[in-house]
């Protein structure tokens, strides 16, 4: 069997509902760091991606360090992919990528498998994005926040 099929749609979105899915483990990491230097409770872990991207936000946006406007600001990047997203996911996609909401009010929309492929690179380099300012901006920034606490 061929590996890629020409106007194949369901392998390149089976990458964007995969990618998405790191991406949600990844804000997941965030938000269990800042619930860890007592910010406010964070969401259910089932709760949609857009509203535990607005809580980490408002988390970050109370925290004491410079680090913190720059997740904001990645943070705030991924809402055109989150809607992109949303807009194909609670759509019916159908042959040679024509996309109909179920939202009537909605305008149809036309996908190719070269945009789907784009949609998930794009959430993945935001999700990378995201992990590299936690890991290396924010909690060393912390760390040494509450080291100068005590």
């Amino acid at each position: 069997m061929n590996a890629l099929f020409e106007g194949d749609l369901i392998r390149p979105l089976g990458l964007v509902t995969l990618y998405f899915g790191y991406a949600e483990f990844e804000v997941d990491a965030l938000l269990q760091v800042l619930n860890g230097v007592g910010s406010v409770t964070r969401p259910p872990r089932n709760a949609p991606l857009r509203q535990k991207l607005l809580a980490a936000g408002e988390q970050l946006s109370r925290l004491p360090v410079p680090q913190a406007s720059q997740l904001i600001s990645i943070i705030h990047s991924a809402r055109p992919l989150i809607d992109l997203r949303n807009a194909l996911i609670h759509s019916c996609i159908l042959a040679k990528g024509r996309v109909v909401p179920h939202d009537k009010s909605q305008p149809e929309l036309s996908i190719s498998p070269e945009q789907l492929n784009e949609l998930a690179e794009a959430i993945w380099n935001w999700k990378e994005r995201l992990n590299v300012a936690r890991q290396l901006h924010l909690m060393p920034a912390l760390l040494n926040a509450t080291s100068h606490v005590t």
